[in-house]
């Protein structure tokens, strides 16, 4: 064997691992992401029932869980400022594979949005 084939060869292997770690990485953020803003809804769907709640007439006084409130409004900045760091990571991922492939970055996200339109129209 010569050199050549042995380079070609070498080549072939990295080229082979590389769509696996990064369809695992496209998927982990993705993932990430989701959850990212489903803390997030979680969050403000428990600052809404207080709200809510405080809205009832027996209640005694409209400042009751003023505390709790002022807590979660931080805990939604905290999240948003987190998703930030998120979404800027999936940018340095991006970039890092069009250093390692030479693809556009983000050549994937009309697969991803058609497959996720796709399951828009089956949970309709």
């Amino acid at each position: 064997m010569n050199k050549t084939d042995a380079n070609e060869r070498d080549q072939a292997g990295t080229a082979a691992a590389v769509p696996a770690f990064m369809a695992r990485l496209r998927s982990q953020i993705r993932d990430a992401e989701a959850k990212a803003d489903e803390s997030l809804i979680a969050t403000l769907a428990v600052m809404s029932s207080i709200l809510r709640a405080r809205q009832v007439e027996d209640v005694p006084a409209p400042h009751v869980g003023q505390e709790a409130v002022i807590r979660l409004g931080r805990a939604v900045q905290s999240k948003i400022s987190a998703q930030n760091d998120l979404f800027r990571s999936h940018s340095a991922l991006v970039d890092a594979k069009t250093l390692i492939t030479g693809a556009p970055g983000h050549d994937d996200t009309l697969a991803y949005m058609e497959a996720s339109e796709e399951v828009r129209q089956v949970a309709a």
